[in-house]
C-alpha cells in the first residue's frame, strides 16, 4: 500500500519527531529521483553511476539515523524554518558533506571546496568586537510589554548609542523621536542618510571631527546598516529574527559584531537559547529581563460569522494578499458604511505611517483598517479588537500556515497600552479558525535552534575562481550545496540573490560588483523593479553615468485603478533601489537629490491612488477568496467565486470543505 502524502505545509505545533519522521521518508524519495537533484550534483562532476550508487548509500545511512544532522530531533528547526524546499536544499547539501567523509574522491578537490566554504566559526569573523568587554542584556515579552521601551531609555541616558531596526519605517520614527527630545540623531537606511540640522534644532552636537564635522550622540538605523563604530549602548530590536531565513544573517552579524559597551537585545523569549549558545562561544554572558504584557488581550470565542457587516470601529482587518485587502475595504465599506485605511508591505513607509495616522485619528473619517503583516511591528496603532480573514499565507512557493510567532505579533496589535483602548480582543472572520487561532495565541513560539548566515564576499570570490566558467546564479546555488555550517547556524535563502544575478549575469559584472547588487533591496518578481535593474547593472559594468531620469520613468498619467497603482508602487520600489546605489556606487548613480524629488512625487500619487473607489479591474465576482492568496509585498494573487452577494457565504463554505479534507489527510498520516 503506497504511503500517504504528507500535507507540506502543517501547523508548526504539529511539527514534531513523527512528523519530521515522515517527512524525511518522502524528501529522501524524492532526492533519488528527482533530476534537479542529480543536475545539482552534475556540477561538481558527478556522473550518473556515481549519483546513482552514493545516493542510495546516503539514503540507506540517513534512514537508519546515521547521519547526526538528519536524524528527526535535528529536522525540526528546517522544517519550522522554511518548509520542504529549504529541506530539500538541506538534503542536497548534507549528501556532500556524506560524500566528504565517505568518498572524497567522487568530488573533485572536494577538501578544499569545503575548507573555502567552511562557515562553522562566525564568531571568529570579528576580532574588533572582541576587544571590548561587552555586557549582553536581553529584554524578552510579548508585544506591548514596553521591552523596547526601556532598552531605548536605557539607550537615551548613554554618552552615545546606536539602534539597530528591524524596518526603515521604525528607524525613522525613533530617529525623529530623539530629534524632538533634543537628542541629536543621525538615520542610516539603505537608501537615506541624514544628518540633524543642529542649528534649526537648536541642538548642541556632541563634539566635531578633526575636519570640523559636528558629531551626533545617536544612531537609529536598519539593521543591516548598522556602522562599524564604538558605542556606550546598542539596541538591537527583534532579535527573534535572527532565525528568518531570508534576512537572520543581518541579526546575527550586528550580534557579532557590535562594538558597545552594552548591548540590549529586545524581543520573543524563544531566542533566549539561541544567544545564549552563541554569546557563550564569544565567553560572554547574557542577562535576561522578562516582560510581561501591559493591557489584557483575549481570544473572543465569537467569530465574524463570515459577514462583514459585523466589522466594527477600531477593527483591524488582516488579510495577506494586496488584491485581498483591497477588496475586503470594498465589501466593508459597502456592508457598513465605516471607512477603511490600508497598511500593506508594497507600500512605501511613508504611506504606512499615513495610513496608520488615518486609522488612529479619532476625526479622519476612517474608522476601520484593512492590513497585511505589515502592521506586526514597526506601526504603532489604535486597535480595539483584530480580525484575521485567514491564518494562512502565501510564502512565495505554497500556501502555509501563519507561524505562532506571527499570530501572536499581530494578534497582539490589539489593545496597546497607553492608547486609549481597554484591553484588545482577537478573532477570525469564520467560526472555523477560531479554535486554531485560540491554540497559537495561548502557544509560546518554539525555541530558537539556528541564526542565519551569508557568505562573506571574499569567500565567493574564493569560490567563484575555482568555477570560472560558471555563471554567477549557478555559483551560488553550488555554494548553498556544499558549504560547511555548524549546529548553530543556517545559510539564509539565496532565492532573492540567485534571480538577481540571473537578471543581470550577462553584463560583465566584476564578481565584486556582482555581490553588491544581489544584495540590493529589491524583489526581482517586479517586472518595472527588474528592468530599472537592468539599467542600473548595464551602467556600472560600463562605467557610464546613470541619472536618475534615465532609470526612473514615472507615467504621465495618475492610476486610475488598483493595477495602474501597483506600478506606481513598483516604481517607487525602483527608486528606493537607485537611491540605495547611490551610496554603494557614487560614481555611477550621481542624482540622489533628484531621485528624492521623484520618490516624494510618485509617494503623492500614491496616497491620492488609494482613495480609489471600486476600480475597473476589480474581481469580476464579489465572494471573498484566498484559495490562490500569494505574497502581499508581491500584490501576485487571483481572486474567484460565484457569489454576488457582499457576504462570502460560499468563501466561507469552501474554506470549511478544505479545512475537513486538510484533517482527514492529517489522520491517515497518523493511522500509517
Amino acid at each position: 500500500m503506497p504511503r500517504p502524502k504528507l500535507v507540506s505545509a502543517p501547523l508548526e505545533s504539529d511539527i514534531d519527531e513523527a512528523y519530521a519522521r515522515k517527512a524525511r521518508a518522502e524528501r529522501l524519495e524524492r532526492f533519488l529521483t528527482n533530476d534537479e537533484v542529480f543536475h545539482r550534483c552534475a556540477c561538481f562532476g558527478i556522473d550518473r553511476n556515481q549519483f546513482d550508487t552514493w545516493s542510495a548509500k546516503f539514503v540507506d545511512a540517513a534512514s537508519k539515523n546515521k547521519i547526526e544532522r538528519l536524524k528527526p530531533a535535528n529536522l525540526l528547526s528546517v522544517l519550522a524554518r522554511g518548509g520542504m524546499e529549504t529541506f530539500d536544499d538541506f538534503i542536497v547539501n548534507q549528501f556532500f558533506a556524506y560524500l566528504a567523509k565517505e568518498a572524497p574522491d567522487v568530488v573533485k578537490n572536494t577538501k578544499f571546496l569545503r575548507e573555502i566554504t567552511d562557515l562553522r566559526f562566525p564568531n571568529e569573523w570579528s576580532p574588533d568586537a572582541r576587544k571590548v568587554q561587552r555586557r549582553i542584556i536581553m529584554h524578552v515579552g510579548p508585544t506591548n510589554s514596553g521591552k523596547t521601551h526601556n532598552a531605548l531609555q536605557r539607550m537615551r541616558a548613554s554618552k552615545s548609542g546606536i539602534y539597530c531596526s528591524p524596518l526603515r519605517l521604525l528607524a525613522h520614527e525613533v530617529y525623529s523621536r530623539l530629534l524632538a527630545d533634543g537628542i541629536p540623531c543621525v538615520l542610516i537606511t539603505g537608501e537615506d542618510r541624514r544628518m540633524p540640522d543642529f542649528a534649526e534644532l537648536g541642538i548642541e552636537p556632541s563634539g566635531y571631527t578633526v575636519t570640523g564635522r559636528p558629531i551626533s550622540k545617536m544612531v537609529s538605523c536598519t539593521v543591516e546598516m548598522a556602522p562599524n563604530v564604538h558605542c556606550h549602548v546598542a539596541v538591537i530590536d527583534e532579535i527573534q529574527m535572527i532565525a528568518d531565513r531570508s534576512r537572520g544573517w543581518a541579526w546575527t552579524y550586528a550580534l557579532l559584531n557590535m562594538r558597545a559597551d552594552e548591548i540590549h537585545l529586545c524581543g520573543e523569549p524563544s531566542a533566549v537559547p539561541l544567544v545564549k549558545r552563541i554569546c557563550a562561544s564569544l565567553d560572554e554572558e547574557v542577562e535576561v529581563h522578562e516582560y510581561s504584557r501591559l493591557g489584557k488581550l483575549e481570544v473572543s470565542p465569537d467569530s465574524l460569522e463570515g459577514k462583514w457587516s459585523n466589522v466594527q470601529k477600531g477593527d483591524c482587518v488582516v488579510a495577506f494578499s494586496r488584491k485581498d485587502i483591497f477588496h475586503i475595504k470594498s465589501m466593508i465599506e459597502e456592508a457598513t458604511g465605516l471607512r477603511c485605511a490600508v497598511i500593506y508591505g508594497g507600500l512605501p513607509p511613508e504611506t504606512r505611517a499615513e495610513q496608520a495616522r488615518l486609522f488612529n485619528d479619532p476625526d479622519s473619517g476612517y474608522d476601520v483598517l484593512v492590513a497585511s503583516d505589515a502592521v506586526g511591528m514597526g506601526i504603532n496603532l489604535t486597535i480595539n479588537r483584530v480580525v484575521f480573514t485567514t491564518l494562512s499565507k502565501w510564502d512565495g512557493n505554497m500556501t502555509r500556515p501563519i507561524s505562532v510567532s506571527q499570530t501572536r505579533q499581530i494578534g497582539g496589535r490589539a489593545g496597546r497600552h497607553n492608547s486609549g483602548v481597554d484591553g484588545g480582543k482577537v478573532t477570525t472572520l469564520v467560526a472555523s479558525d477560531i479554535k486554531n487561532l485560540d491554540k497559537a495565541m495561548g502557544l509560546q513560539p518554539h525555541q530558537l535552534r539556528v541564526a542565519g548566515l551569508k557568505p562573506p564576499a571574499e569567500v565567493i570570490e574564493v569560490f567563484s575562481r575555482q568555477f570560472p566558467k560558471v555563471p554567477f546564479s549557478q555559483l551560488w546555488s553550488m555554494f548553498r550545496d556544499i558549504a560547511n555550517v555548524s549546529d548553530d547556524y543556517f545559510l539564509c535563502n539565496f532565492r532573492d540573490q540567485e534571480a538577481i544575478a540571473t537578471a543581470i549575469g550577462h553584463l560583465g559584472l566584476s564578481i565584486k560588483d556582482m555581490y553588491q547588487f544581489i544584495y540590493a533591496p529589491i524583489n526581482c518578481r517586479d517586472e518595472i523593479v527588474k528592468d530599472c535593474l537592468v539599467v542600473c547593472a548595464t551602467a556600472v559594468a560600463r562605467k557610464t553615468e546613470c541619472k536618475a531620469a534615465s532609470a526612473i520613468r514615472l507615467p504621465r498619467s495618475k492610476p486610475k485603478s488598483r493595477k495602474q497603482l501597483l506600478a506606481f508602487e513598483q516604481w517607487h520600489r525602483a527608486i528606493t533601489m537607485y537611491l540605495w546605489l547611490t551610496f554603494h556606487f557614487p560614481e555611477t548613480f550621481t542624482q540622489y537629490d533628484e531621485a528624492l524629488v521623484l520618490k516624494s512625487q510618485c509617494e503623492d500619487i500614491i496616497k491620492a491612488g488609494l482613495l480609489l473607489s471600486d476600480s475597473p479591474d476589480k474581481p469580476k465576482h464579489s465572494s471573498y477568496s484566498l484559495e490562490n492568496t500569494h505574497n502581499a509585498e508581491s500584490g501576485d494573487t487571483s481572486g474567484s467565486g460565484e457569489n454576488k452577494s457582499k457576504e462570502p457565504k460560499e468563501y466561507v463554505m469552501r474554506l470549511e470543505a478544505k479545512l475537513e479534507s486538510l484533517n482527514k489527510l492529517r489522520k491517515m498520516i497518523e493511522v500509517s
